[in-house]
């Protein structure tokens, strides 16, 4: 059976290399110059820049059966994270994976003593509870589910929405509280790393043994797909090639699936923009992410990446990250601009990174318009399918399933699937 993917970003690499490992030919069509869609790393001037502040959840369950994680050489963020408010740097930390940071967040006033219990609480249930058993159910907001859970607003304003609405691309906590549930169960059972050189080692990994059978042809972009006698049996190139296949299945993004298959996939958009300084001196010492609670600030969250891996710099230079919530309007300089004013404001009160500031100089900012869809609560059941209603048209993508990583490998492990029972 010939299967022809159209996109190589996440979803599409993992459903190829199922269909690989099951014996079938494989085509992968890519339009841009390398696989990953959006998990992907440039070198800049030495510089390793991910296209988008992104990280990995070594307990991802789609991650554990597709990745190769020691081969990625993973560099752990310490669990938690510096809440940057009010000129003061509050830490908070998971005790029992981070020990040494235990008398410092009982300390911290960010969270209530109520609060804090309350997280251990949760985190105790989530990480026992099964992830069916975890989405299953009546649904409702972040925001309500935080709230019904008893936790203060304060620890919502200062922690849960800059963290997970960073996580979320939603500050207002408006998605679904089954994702935030997800993400906190993955949290409390495993860390949160990025490959030693970058997010793209994942997407070069899962390419691998597809490149090694010149599988994948990039720069090729499907202007429309082919039928015949009401099947899809293949797309035609913008360039003017015809590729014919068995089925085909779609790996793209909701947008350019919509257009692709005639089928309407409105699902809303969140943006974000990611920011890249290279500086001289060391901004701060530790691994954990940075978070700005300021209403209405830029910066939703800041990391310097070189803390937690050093190779994402040249020797003695160093590499700050810094992520918003949304894509804001403006040049980049006018971005760049606005970035260090609400890094100097989250660091006020302190003499040697305001000073260390003064050394980081832009190096590039990255704007996705549709870095994840809108995930409001009820929205999943609703989700399409891996299944079209085209015959020999399948979908392999997160918007089958939800927006992450994760996600997007399972999309493409259940198309795989999908795609052997019913083109026999």
């Amino acid at each position: 059976m010939h299967v022809l993917i159209i996109g190589a970003g996440v979803a599409g690499l993992t459903c190829g290399r199922e269909l690989l490992r099951a014996g079938h030919h494989v085509t992968l069509l890519e339009a841009s110059d390398g696989p990953g869609g959006r998990v992907r790393s440039d070198v800049v001037g030495g510089y390793t820049l991910d296209r988008g502040f992104q990280v990995l959840f070594e307990a991802y369950p789609a991650a554990q059966r597709q990745l190769d994680m020691a081969a990625l050489d993973l560099r752990r963020f310490d669990p938690g994270a510096i809440i940057c408010a009010a000129g003061r740097r509050l830490p908070i930390a998971d005790p029992l994976r981070d020990p040494a940071s235990a008398l410092a967040t009982a300390l911290s006033p960010a969270f209530t003593p109520a609060d804090k219990l309350r997280v251990a609480r949760l985190a105790l249930e989530l990480r026992a509870q099964g992830v069916d058993a975890l989405l299953s159910g009546e649904d409702r907001s972040s925001l309500a589910f935080l709230l019904q859970r008893g936790f203060s607003m304060r620890s919502i304003d200062l922690f849960f929405r800059p963290f997970f609405g960073g996580v979320l691309l939603d500050p207002d906590l408006e998605t679904s509280a089954k994702c935030l549930k997800f993400d906190f169960k993955m949290l409390a059972s495993g860390g949160i790393a990025v490959p030693a050189n970058g997010m793209g080692q994942i997407s070069a990994q899962l390419a691998a043994p597809l490149e090694a059978q010149g599988r994948i042809r990039y720069g090729c972009r499907a202007a429309a797909l082919l039928y015949e006698g009401g099947r899809v049996t293949g797309a035609q190139l913008e360039h003017g090639d015809a590729v014919h296949a068995d089925a085909v299945v779609v790996a793209t993004p909701a947008p350019e699936a919509a257009r692709l298959s005639g089928d309407p996939i409105a699902l809303g958009a969140r943006g974000t923009a990611t920011l890249y300084l290279a500086g001289d001196m060391q901004l701060y010492q530790g691994k954990k992410l940075l978070l700005n609670p300021t209403p209405g600030a830029l910066v939703n969250n800041a990391q310097l990446m070189t803390n937690i891996s050093p190779a994402y710099a040249p020797q003695g230079k160093h590499l700050l990250s810094v992520a918003t919530t949304r894509t804001p309007p403006g040049d980049d300089m006018a971005l760049f601009k606005a970035a260090l004013r609400d890094l100097h404001h989250m660091f006020a009160g302190d003499p040697l990174a305001q000073a260390a500031l003064t050394s980081y100089q832009p190096l590039r900012a990255y704007r996705i318009p549709f870095a994840q869809f809108a995930q409001p609560a009820g929205i999943h059941p609703q989700l399409p399918d891996n299944r079209t209603g085209h015959p020999g048209l399948f979908f392999a993508a997160e918007f089958t399933e939800a927006s992450s990583i994760n996600a997007a490998m399972i999309s493409g492990e259940k198309c795989a699937v999908a795609v052997q029972q019913d083109v026999a």
